[in-house]
């Protein structure tokens, strides 16, 4: 199966044997670039043909009721492929689709229909901590865009120009830099979305910062970019200047009087320009006084992000949806603080499948937005799963999307990493962690209550090889997803050792092998990063009281 699953899967026949893919008809360009990023395009190969057909079959979704320029038909027979696509959007997604099925192996006659159901599906860089470097961007963002998202949010909370310069211009290259993430993600078919933080040092009643701020908005418009957003959270929720103070009545009438203003400047620059606020009050009560009143206040096309009943929310429901649509008359644009792991979270990283997001989520909201790690490489992972479940929620299995990230990222080492991710499940999805181990452990132990100590101890000892197998491969630093884990993979070769000594102490149960289980324990248990579940020491202090 390939990732995301289409909506309607009918490539039930005959197998075709395609090794490489040649292209005509419309939208042949964007296809191909597509095909040779693949390394898939040749000029002998399975032919497809590419029709624009702009009709409801190809840019209407029945479940919605909703326009769209993301949909595409494909129709294998056993001699070529036809594409029916409305634009050049619906061609780049298809030949996504059609890659990974000829990578796959997996192409068979039949017809494939496809569209995503939530509309606006990506992810922000809004972490606290090393912004990403741009070539990590590139790459994260090329990667998303294979795998059907369509948003991109620039917000990086340690980018000075983004928050804490937020007056002050991008100097020549930084702006260079920018210029090019915004092409990369035209040509993805990603928006592009640049956001602005001033609301530390934001004067409410300065014309002189309201002029600084659009000088700044505009001076990205003018490299491209139409997509901007105005973040008002994580500051001050009282007013730092008298002035202001004497003006408003309260904190939220300021923040309603500068998106407004804002809005109306950019609608009187472009109309087609698109604005996306950040309240202050961002998660807990739909109904609360702060949102209700912001939201009531301000344009209807303004897209109002949300993070859930929590900043970092276990589940995200229909129910908190809609309260929020009726509290505010917006649908709420999900800024989802999963996989980040910055702040209080620091310890743990986040490479876990996407949980807790209700199926049927699409229908209430504007779409999903997935906060980033400041680990790149590591942040694909779980984007990917998210990518999955925000193209097709309802056929969305999380361990089978999990697994298909690593074999994106592993090839065929991806079972193998398995038992490194097994122990990385702990964030705000969930508080469980190390499954595989788990069962191991418990087998273990089952083996010795019925008296098969050398069958428990051959059990265990496959485990550690494999484990030490792992631990040899997540060592090479050479590989950057490899190089940005290691405060993690110091503590997974701490969890070998501690295997080991677990392993020595049951099988020669004396004072010397238990006293290193007990310094290896307790080294363990001392280092503050988060890796293993509750059944590792378990295990240590179980074998240290036999």
């Amino acid at each position: 199966m390939i990732y995301p699953i289409p909506q309607k899967y009918n490539l039930n026949g005959s197998h075709v044997v395609a090794e490489s893919l040649v292209v005509s008809g419309d939208f042949k360009a964007v296809a191909e670039k597509v095909l040779s990023d693949f390394n898939i395009l040749s000029a002998n190969g399975y032919p497809v043909e590419i029709k624009c057909v702009n009709s409801k079959k190809t840019t209407y979704i029945d479940e919605i009721s909703r326009l769209t320029d993301e949909k595409y038909i494909i129709t294998v027979s056993e001699n070529g492929a036809v594409v029916e696509a409305s634009c050049e959007k619906g061609a780049f997604r298809a030949a996504h689709t059609l890659a990974k099925l000829v990578i796959g192996n997996e192409l068979h006659t039949g017809t494939l229909e496809d569209y995503p159901l939530f509309k606006k599906r990506g992810y922000i860089e809004g972490f606290y901590g090393n912004t990403w470097e741009n070539k990590k961007r590139v790459s994260v963002m090329k990667l998303m865009a294979s795998f059907g998202m369509n948003s991109f949010f620039y917000a990086p909370k340690d980018d000075i120009y983004h928050r804490e310069k937020w007056r002050d211009l991008y100097p020549e290259k930084e702006l260079a830099e920018l210029k090019t993430l915004f092409e990369t993600a035209r040509e993805n078919f990603l928006d592009f979305h640049w956001a602005v933080g001033p609301g530390l040092t934001y004067k409410y009643t300065s014309d002189s910062d309201f002029e600084l701020l659009i000088r700044k908005i505009m001076s990205l418009y003018a490299v491209g970019i139409r997509n901007f957003g105005l973040l008002l959270d994580d500051i001050p929720q009282e007013f730092q200047y008298e002035e202001d103070a004497a003006e408003f009545d309260e904190i939220v009438d300021a923040h309603i009087y500068l998106v407004n203003k804002t809005y109306a400047a950019l609608k009187k620059a472009d109309p087609e320009i698109t604005l996306t606020v950040c309240p202050t009050q961002y998660s807990g009560d739909e109904n609360g006084y702060y949102i209700s009143k912001f939201g009531s206040n301000i344009p209807n096309d303004v897209d109002l992000f949300w993070t859930g009943a929590e900043i970092c929310s276990r589940v995200l429901t229909v129910r908190e949806a809609d309260e929020l649509m009726r509290s505010t008359g917006h649908k709420p644009l999900y800024w989802d603080n999963y996989p980040v792991n910055d702040c209080e979270m620091f310890q743990e990283l986040h490479l876990g499948a996407i949980i807790g997001r209700d199926k049927e989520l699409y229908k209430h909201c504007e779409g999903l937005i997935s906060n980033v790690m400041e680990y790149a490489e590591c942040s694909k992972i779980p984007l990917m799963t998210i990518a999955d479940f925000l193209w097709n929620p309802v056929a969305y299995n999380p361990d089978d999307s999990l697994r298909n990230a690593h074999r994106v990222m592993l090839g065929k080492n991806a079972e193998l990493f398995g038992l490194f991710a097994d122990h990385l499940g702990v964030s705000c999805l969930s508080k469980y962690s190390s499954a595989f181990m788990g069962e191991t452990l418990m087998q273990v132990a089952f083996f010795e209550s019925r008296g098969e100590k050398d069958k428990a101890l051959t059990h265990l000892a496959d485990y550690i090889a494999n484990m030490r197998k792992c631990l040899d491969l997540i060592s090479d630093t050479s590989i950057p997803l490899f190089e940005e884990m290691q405060k993690w993979v110091r503590k997974f070769s701490m969890c070998c050792d501690l295997l080991d000594a677990i392993y020595d102490a049951r099988n020669n149960p004396c004072d010397e092998t238990k006293s290193t289980l007990a310094v290896l324990l307790e080294k363990y248990n001392s280092d503050a990063v988060l890796l293993t579940g509750f059944c590792l020491r378990e295990a240590a202090e179980k074998t240290l009281k036999n």
